[in-house]
């Protein structure tokens, strides 16, 4: 009879065990070393290490962010309550007053930090106008800082079309607290006017100031004496710049200047001709603005007219721009 294979002998039961490869307690063992060195060698570099896990937080020099509104803020009450002690002081003269308050450079850079900041990030400014007026509260009775800070302000709003707005906002806030700046700041813009290279962002802050600051006579005096001046040189540029400055303007200056405006858009009705491209539609904008008193619908003479044709594209937006805002201007009377 043939042997069968059998699956299982009970014979080889109790026989020994599979041999392990004889290479694994090598690699086990290099493994663990290798491990252990690693271990060893990172608790060297910590213990080698300069760096704190409970460091405070880095921030650049040139930015304020809202992380940093405390602490500035802290710094500052220390420098005003040195103020207010001198303040006090009824011998205490102006320049001894000037003398003892430190740190003015430093508080010129904070100032710039600010500005930079308002430019990126015009948001922020309600975090950072306590600070601004902080700053320079010491420094209200010091007629050459404010000079300084005027001349900083004004500058930067008009080399930096972003800080444009928000540097009115600061000039409104700070000249309700400082006679002196107030006196200062138009004679600041009309220097600019007359010595700037750049007069269309000249003309377009002070067009902002008009708007923001509540002394139209002022600088409504100093807007139509611009816009004659531009039309004067003529050029697509300059009216475009003129009719920028009214469209934010006008309404105001028909109350406050009234025959003056006259002017201008009669010698406005007169070039219509005379300019091209995005400048006529810019130019019959405003002419029809004014027409409509200045979207002021409440007030306007003539009841049949439409609001939304008041809602014109700008004419610096491309073709295909300008097509989808006239729909969306359409679609929103349905």
């Amino acid at each position: 009879m043939e042997n069968k294979p059998v699956l299982w002998d009970k014979g080889t039961a109790n026989a020994s065990s599979i041999r392990l490869p004889k290479s694994a307690p090598d690699v086990v063992l290099k493994t663990e070393n290798a491990e252990t060195d690693t271990k060893k060698d990172m608790n060297e570099i910590v213990a080698k290490s300069s760096l704190k896990a409970d460091a405070p937080e880095w921030f650049p020099n040139n930015s304020i962010m809202t992380q940093r509104v405390d602490s500035l803020s802290n710094s500052l009450q220390n420098r005003l309550k040195i103020h207010k002690r001198h303040g006090n002081d009824s011998n205490h003269s102006q320049n001894h007053s000037a003398a003892a308050i430190p740190n003015i450079d430093d508080d010129i850079k904070r100032l710039k930090q600010i500005i930079t900041t308002l430019s990126r990030d015009p948001g922020q400014f309600d975090n950072l106008l306590d600070i601004f007026m902080e700053t320079l509260i010491p420094y209200f009775n010091d007629l050459m800082t404010l000079f300084t800070v005027a001349k900083i302000l004004v500058e930067e709003a008009i080399t930096d079309p972003n800080f444009r707005y928000s540097g009115a906002r600061l000039c409104f806030h700070l000249e309700q607290n400082c006679p002196e700046f107030r006196a200062e700041l138009p004679l600041r813009c009309e220097k600019h006017l007359l010595e700037n290279r750049n007069m269309h962002n000249v003309l377009l802050f002070i067009a902002e100031l008009y708007a923001q600051l509540p002394h139209v006579a002022v600088y409504g005096k100093l807007l139509v004496d611009s816009f004659k001046r531009l039309l004067s040189i003529g050029g697509n540029e300059n009216v475009k710049c003129i009719c920028q400055a009214l469209k934010l303007t006008g309404y105001s200056l028909e109350k406050s200047n009234k025959n003056d405006l006259d002017e201008v858009f009669e010698q406005l009705e007169n070039i219509k001709n005379a300019v091209g491209g995005n400048v006529t539609t810019l130019l019959n904008t405003v002419i029809n603005l004014r027409y409509s008193n200045w979207g002021h619908s409440g007030d306007s003479t003539d009841d049949n007219s439409d609001p939304d044709d008041l809602c014109d594209p700008e004419p610096e937006m491309d073709e295909e721009i300008q097509a989808a805002f006239k729909e969306f201007v359409k679609s929103s009377k349905h």
